[in-house]
């Protein structure tokens, strides 16, 4: 019963491949032999490749789908000439989380590829850093406002409420620990396949290398330069972050195996050649605009959200540029608002306090939050001053800042006092000079805990 079931099997496998590759342009095909050649040389012979095990971090974007379908099209030939292959672990990602329109894409994708049902195929979903597999017909549930969400609004409150800032850099901190996660399971990968270019990767590896130096005085003074270490150590700052832990943060931890090794194929993957593989792949019915950042891991649209909450606090009509309002246009308020509230669970109350910053420098900006935001609660200002500052006042003043920022009291009087620790304060300063591509952002005053230090950096 068992061998029937596997030759049928390996017909439809048969199948697949040979409608995968008469969707394929001539360069992608040669691609795919060139890839079948790596990965033979990386595994050490046909006989060793059942044993490599392959991941790819999968977005949203073109380049990713095509990708995947190269990586999909190199294991069945491998499968047909050598009687084994490859296993390969696909880590479905996006920042700030996966809505039903990218789940969809990610579903049509991977239902043409016939991925569901191999064995040789595991799918994850990663989001904000919890990992769990890619169900058929998985749905957008909202997350309660835990510790990871509360960090990632104090993260906001820290560095201005500028979208730019909030959905950035530290975005790859909560994209690192999901890889994280991907990468340590039972079984262990031996190979990261990225179509990321060489640019976007130097650029990712040095910002890595100098977020880790914020270990201070435990860090080697050459940190290892593996993917794996670097995405621990990653991991391990957005949870330093999420827990508030004061203590230093230690020499990140690496793995117990051989690291592990990169390789870049951006050069096999030809868009020019792509009409058809779309067709065959549902792409026709396309996401409401391309994604951006390495391997298309980043959803252009919460940032024009976030820019429209921002216009309304500056009495503006409409976004800060025309990219923003065609974005936005693309798609419902409501949508963009149940993708933020899915990846951290905050509501639009939190957003907007996050991007009136009102707590900072001893509530300097509280009464115009309160005016623009919540006129009713102007005559409790006094109230709300003295529960921010630790003094007696009632406890119904102390909930609605609760319930308004989304914040604990504790954090919220270290924002209204100006407390946080220095390494922490370094960190987050050093998070949010940077885009969702990394590009450096104009200078932001830094506290005088992290003028003191930003050097080291």
């Amino acid at each position: 019963m068992n061998n029937t079931h596997d030759q049928a099997m390996g017909y439809v496998y048969q199948q697949v491949l040979q409608r995968l590759l008469e969707h394929m342009g001539q360069a992608q095909r040669a691609s795919v032999q060139l890839l079948m050649q790596r990965l033979l040389v990386v595994a050490g012979g046909p006989t060793r490749i059942g044993s490599l095990r392959l991941l790819v971090v999968h977005g949203g974007d073109r380049r990713s789908a095509h990708l995947l379908a190269c990586l999909r099209a190199t294991q069945l030939s491998l499968a047909q000439r050598h009687q084994d292959t490859f296993c390969l672990r696909v880590l479905v990602a996006r920042s700030p989380a996966l809505d039903r329109a990218t789940l969809a894409s990610h579903e049509r994708c991977f239902s043409a590829l016939f991925l569901h049902d191999d064995p040789r195929v595991e799918l994850l979903r990663g989001d904000g850093g919890r990992l769990e597999p890619f169900a058929v017909g998985q749905v957008v549930t909202q997350s309660p406002l835990d510790e990871a969400g509360k960090a990632w609004l104090l993260f906001g409150h820290l560095c201005g409420g500028q979208p730019e800032r909030l959905l950035g850099a530290r975005a790859y901190l909560e994209l690192a620990a999901g890889l994280v996660e991907a990468l340590v399971m039972e079984s262990e990968v031996d190979v990261l396949v990225t179509v990321a270019p060489a640019r976007q990767r130097r650029r990712l590896l040095a910002w890595a290398r100098r977020c880790l130096r914020l270990n201070g005085d435990a860090t080697p003074t050459v940190l290892p330069l593996s993917a794996d270490t670097l995405a621990i150590g990653l991991a391990q700052l957005r949870q330093w972050l999420v827990g508030a832990h004061l203590a230093p943060l230690g020499e990140p931890a690496q793995r117990a195996v051989t690291p592990l090794r990169v390789i870049a194929v951006e050069d096999l993957v030809h868009l020019q050649e792509g009409g058809a593989l779309d067709d065959m792949l549902g792409r026709e019915a396309a996401l409401p605009c391309e994604t951006q950042g390495p391997a298309g891991l980043f959803d252009p649209l919460p940032m024009a959200h976030l820019h429209e909450l921002r216009a309304r606090r500056a009495d503006l009509h409409g976004y800060r540029d025309s990219a923003g309002s065609l974005e936005h246009s693309l798609c419902e308020h409501a949508r963009v608002q149940a993708s933020i509230a899915d990846a951290y669970g905050v509501n639009e109350d939190h957003l907007l306090c996050l991007l009136h910053t009102p707590f900072e420098a001893q509530g300097r900006g509280l009464e115009r939050y309160l005016q623009r935001c919540h006129p009713r609660m102007r005559v409790a200002l006094p109230y709300l001053h003295r529960a921010l500052q630790g003094r007696p006042c009632p406890m119904a003043v102390s909930r609605w800042l609760v319930n308004m920022s989304g914040l604990e009291m504790a954090q919220l009087r270290a924002l209204y006092a100006g407390t946080l620790p220095p390494q922490a304060a370094l960190l987050v300063h050093w998070l949010a000079r940077r885009d969702q591509w990394l590009r450096l952002l104009p200078h932001i005053a830094p506290a005088t805990a992290v003028e003191k230090r930003s050097g080291q950096c």
